[in-house]
């Protein structure tokens, strides 16, 4: 009994002692993480005491001042730099234009890039004032302009202005028909007689009175030049319309007829001036010339390219015709103003000749006595 209640005394006082030894292990292991976080603190406070009691790296090199003004943008200079690139800029804008815009503009560029002596320049004209009006007046800056082409074409050979003289130009548009109608009238106003032949059988500028007379007819008959000339209403100016338009002008003006045509007007009247087609993308213009001889290129000012108007150059002389000189029409050389509408349109024809609302190159006349 005795024996037994040792035994049990002694495992209870080991189960105890178990209890005790876990107790101290949590205590021991709590003491250590508490002893960790101490240590870690104290470090942490080590620092920021070194960090707060040390001297600062920062040290006032100058005082910091207001100033009176701002340091950029710097005005004057700014402008200077766009004034400077602005002119740079413009220079070779300039210089690109020239090379791009390769036109005849000025008489120089006619005897230059040319190789023609320019026989005057007609201003561009204002649209408030008709070209008849301005023809009706010698004082106006358009008829002294043409009486100067007029004195230029009477020294241009040795037996005053040449018969026959056709007028042609590059392309359409230009002033031909104008300027062949503007010399008639101030070549009329001094007396000689004048037969102004429109000699273009596609886009006729002037009409008569009837379409049954004209070129076309006679150069498909034998008929006199005097049964289809036409007076006009100025003065020793008369008119040999085109006639009906034909199908074939190329084919007609390609005959010889053409050439006795030229040949009975010349023996009528003292001056025979033949407005002819353009000349590129024509046939007709380097026919005509051929026949005629002597020709006067219409070039308009700030239109006409160069290369366009050495071409038209080149095949009037491939022709065998001489080409006395240029005209410039629409100028801007001259203070007051001339200009000139003509349309061309070779893709349709219609009968009959141009309205007066869409040239002003336009004649009306009655049938010529005799």
């Amino acid at each position: 009994m005795r024996c037994s209640a040792r035994v049990q005394q002694l495992k209870g006082d080991v189960l105890d002692l178990r209890g005790r030894s876990i107790q101290y292990a949590i205590l021991q292991r709590e003491v250590d993480t508490n002893r960790a976080l101490y240590d870690a603190l104290l470090q942490r406070y080590k620092e920021i005491g070194v960090v707060g009691g040390g001297a600062a790296p920062v040290s006032t090199v100058d005082d910091a001042s207001v100033p009176t003004a701002p340091f950029k943008p710097n005005l004057f200079w700014n402008i200077l730099l766009g004034l400077g690139l602005g002119l740079i800029n413009g220079m070779v804008a300039a210089v690109v234009l020239e090379f791009l815009n390769d036109t005849i503009k000025t008489r120089a560029d006619v005897r230059n890039k040319l190789r023609l002596a320019c026989l005057g320049a007609i201003p561009k004209r204002s649209r408030k004032i008709t070209l008849v009006e301005e023809l009706e007046d010698p004082a106006s800056p358009t008829s002294e302009a043409y009486s100067s082409v007029a004195t230029s074409l009477r020294f241009s050979s040795e037996h005053g202005v040449p018969k026959p003289l056709l007028l042609t130009s590059a392309r359409a548009g230009e002033g031909k028909s104008s300027t062949a109608l503007s010399l008639c009238h101030n070549l009329a106003r001094l007396g000689k007689s004048v037969l102004l032949i429109d000699a273009d059988l596609r886009k006729p500028a002037f009409r008569a009175v009837s379409d049954k007379q004209g070129l076309t007819k006679l150069l498909t008959t034998d008929e006199h030049v005097s049964d289809h000339v036409t007076a006009t209403q100025y003065d020793n100016l008369w008119l040999l319309p085109c006639g009906p338009i034909p199908p074939n002008p190329a084919d007609l003006l390609s005959s010889g007829r053409f050439r006795s045509i030229i040949r009975e007007a010349c023996a009528q009247f003292d001056l025979v001036v033949v407005d002819a087609p353009p000349v590129l993308g024509l046939a007709d213009a380097p026919l005509l010339a051929s026949v005629c001889n002597d020709v006067l290129l219409v070039v308009e000012s700030g239109k006409t390219r160069t290369a366009a108007a050495t071409e038209a150059v080149n095949r009037i002389r491939a022709a065998g015709a001489n080409v006395l000189g240029a005209t410039l029409t629409k100028s801007t050389e001259e203070r007051s103003g001339y200009g000139y509408g003509y349309g061309y349109g070779y893709g349709q024809y219609k009968y009959g000749a141009v309205e007066r609302n869409r040239s002003e190159v336009v004649m009306l006349g009655h049938q010529a006595e005799g």
